[in-house]
């Protein structure tokens, strides 16, 4: 009786090693939304007053009308959030009650590979099972990218309709605000450490005008910036527009370009907004 007792236990103490030993079932990466980019050409879609000329509200059906939201970055003198994929932003619509704080990820997308970014991005944390983040694939003319965004809210008050914090009011609500992944991101309290070390880029104010493409809905954003070196402002005009899944932003992208194409006002390069931001302003 006691051998056979001990055989069970021998074998009971195999079966929780075996069980040990077995690889952990990793879990599925996001599934992305995808926002389609192009660049317009400023020179011939704006006007002497910087918005959208009436033969392309036209073409776009805009209409007259559109929204101001003024947005500023922070970022430190040798990019240590942008080299390790981060941005931190504060945005505000105009009559909003609250800022918008904006803790975004990106992962460069390789040949196309969107899996292997959303893998590597598994690795590092970003998992479905983490849904305070969307996953979001921004795809302009040559260029993609994996962003995972983290969005929350701070209050406003006090402060005038589209005006945002100074440098250190910024710093600060950024801060208390900031996610724990971009928080422990290099080691524990990085993000909150290097923050301190912070510049701020901008504010700016850009015009958002909506309209429809054949039918799919479509953003045209007016972005003025700034050198602070120089003081030159130059505009960036963006087209975007929004699709669920990876077979309709393929197709509704060939569409949309070929009209753009058609129209001639597409330039053939990527946007590269928020990279352009801070350098005109940190450089």
């Amino acid at each position: 009786m006691k051998k056979i007792r001990k055989m069970i236990l021998l074998f009971e103490a195999a079966c929780l090693l075996a069980l040990q030993l077995l690889p952990v079932q990793a879990k599925e990466n996001m599934i992305p939304d995808y926002e389609l980019k192009f660049l317009l050409n400023s020179d011939m879609v704006l006007n002497s007053d910087d918005e959208l000329k009436k033969d392309y509200r036209n073409l776009f059906n805009t209409g007259k009308s559109y929204d101001k939201i003024s947005v500023l970055y922070i970022e430190t003198a040798e990019y240590d959030f942008s080299e390790q994929g981060w941005y931190n932003r504060i945005r505000v619509k105009e009559d909003a009650d609250e800022f918008e704080l904006t803790y975004k990820k990106r992962y460069s997308i390789s040949d196309g590979d969107i899996e292997a970014a959303l893998t590597l991005a598994n690795q590092e944390g970003f998992d479905i099972s983490d849904t305070n983040y969307e996953a979001e694939v921004d795809w302009g003319y040559e260029k993609m990218t994996l962003s995972l965004s983290r969005n929350k809210e701070a209050s406003n008050k006090g402060y005038d309709d589209l005006e945002l914090p100074k440098k250190g009011d910024a710093i600060d609500i950024l801060k208390s605000n900031m996610p724990g992944k971009e928080e422990n991101w290099l080691y524990d309290n990085w993000g909150t450490d290097t923050i301190e070390e912070g510049k701020k880029c901008g504010p700016l104010t850009y015009l958002k005008y909506k309209g429809d493409i054949s039918g799919i809905d479509i953003v045209v954003e007016i972005w003025p910036i700034t050198n602070k070196t120089s003081g030159e402002t130059t505009y960036l005009t963006e087209l975007s527009f929004k699709e669920d899944d990876y077979a309709a932003a393929v197709q509704n992208r060939q569409l949309v370009m070929d009209y753009l194409e058609q129209a001639g006002i597409l330039l053939h390069e990527d946007s590269l907004k928020t990279q352009r931001i801070l350098a005109a302003y940190l450089e």
